[in-house]
């Protein structure tokens, strides 16, 4: 797959301040995964909307499948969709239906919506109880 980091899919209308916070959560929680790279590439050009939207830092806010990360070589690592916990001043971003690629032969990390225990672990004690049902038991999930 060769990256296009020009073209930014639906995802046109977030800010250059909001998509850098955007991948630099997505960027930690691929280390969560085990995924580490000296250089993170973002490739938004097949990014499509799924439904869910907020408003943070005034701005529209969805979450968006389609989005690829490459590293320095433009070798993909992962792609998966973006998700998110937003609560007043707090916006948690992680991965739904996560892939990574070695020599562009993909393994399946998560393939199932929900919150990981690690994400689930990071919301603030007030809002736990809300997405508590939106648990997931274990990470690999098949």
């Amino acid at each position: 797959m060769k990256p296009n980091y020009i073209d930014l899919g639906l995802s046109y209308p977030l800010s250059n301040q909001l998509r850098a916070e955007i991948e630099r959560q997505l960027v930690k929680d691929l280390n969560f995964y085990h995924i580490q790279k000296d250089i993170y590439k973002f490739d938004w050009s097949d990014s499509c909307i799924e439904g869910k939207m907020t408003t943070y830092m005034g701005e529209p806010l969805d979450n968006f499948s389609g989005i690829a990360v490459f590293d320095q070589n433009d070798q993909r690592i992962a792609d998966g969709w973006l998700e998110y916990i937003h609560e007043e001043n707090f916006l948690l971003i992680y991965w739904d239906f996560l892939d990574s690629y070695t020599n562009e032969q993909a393994t399946i990390l998560k393939s199932i919506c929900g919150i990981p225990l690690h994400i689930f672990d990071q919301i603030p004690d007030q809002f736990k109880e809300k997405y508590r049902k939106e648990l997931l038991n274990n990470i690999n999930d098949d």
